[in-house]
């Protein structure tokens, strides 16, 4: 966890304390260079100090520290990027999205996946790994439904319901602005995950329909796929370009489900 911090109020720290006492089967690492230790974990002064391998970065630090951070993550050797630091495209300004388009470049360039930036985190409730790398307190009980939320702000609540109703999930993923892994990735890894029998999707775009109408199509003949579609409008956000943004006939979009299989909803209840 890279800007894991010493106060508890601050997302560093929550993000080391919700690895650890949500039970992670690995070693955790706090990444900071002024403290000896987080939330009673040693701490590394860097990356690069960390003694044993890294798979996955969590990185919690100011936007622009970001890129010097997936510079010291690639020396390394680590796999994967969860970016949970805001200042990216969802600013709308165009040092925001020129930061985000290098930060998938560079990670891409060094063989790393990124979730986010702007995101809640990743969840996975299979005990060989216990993994809450994600700003949620409340976790649902394990069980067989995978849950991709494009909200990070509702990822929360909606991970809060789902632990009231008692429904078990196996992975839980807000991907923030998407900028790499999207709801498509997603729905490639559950269609062969065994531990998945149910997904669940809550959109509030389609970064690329003929792609996501593919896809669901496939999944869906072998696991049910339901969506909650807010908003109701397409989005796509070109690395390096202007926001595009244009509006889908309702239905457009539910034809688009119908023929993918999707079983799509109004609301987070139903």
């Amino acid at each position: 966890v890279v800007g894991a911090s010493r106060s508890r109020d601050k997302v560093g720290q929550t993000l080391v304390r919700n690895l650890v006492l949500g039970g992670f089967t690995g070693p955790v690492y706090p990444v900071n260079p002024g403290a000896a230790a987080i939330a009673g974990v040693p701490a590394y002064p860097s990356i690069a100090e960390i003694p044993g391998e890294v798979d996955l970065a969590v990185i919690a630090v100011p936007a622009p520290a970001v890129m010097q951070v997936v510079l010291e993550c690639a020396a390394k050797g680590v796999k994967g990027l969860i970016v949970v630091s805001a200042g990216f495209a969802e600013t709308g300004e165009h040092e925001g999205r020129a930061r985000q388009a290098e930060l998938v470049q560079l990670a891409r360039a060094n063989g790393m996946r990124v979730v986010g930036p702007n995101c809640l985190g990743v969840v996975n409730t299979d005990p060989e790994y216990s993994l809450n790398a994600s700003l949620a307190l409340v976790l649902p009980p394990p069980g067989r439904v995978g849950f991709f939320s494009q909200s990070g702000a509702l990822g929360i609540a909606i991970l809060e319901t789902v632990a009231e109703r008692g429904l078990g999930l196996a992975t839980f993923v807000s991907a923030g602005n998407r900028a790499d892994v999207s709801g498509n990735d997603l729905l490639q890894y559950w269609q062969d995950d065994p531990a998945t029998d149910v997904v669940l999707l809550y959109l509030e775009s389609l970064g690329n329909p003929r792609k996501f109408a593919r896809l669901a199509r496939r999944v869906a003949s072998a696991k049910p796929v339901v969506a909650v579609k807010s908003g109701r409008s397409t989005q796509g956000v070109p690395l390096g370009h202007s926001v595009r943004r244009s509006a889908a006939p309702v239905a457009a979009l539910d034809a688009l489900f119908r023929q993918s299989g999707v079983i799509r909803v109004d609301t987070l209840a139903e």
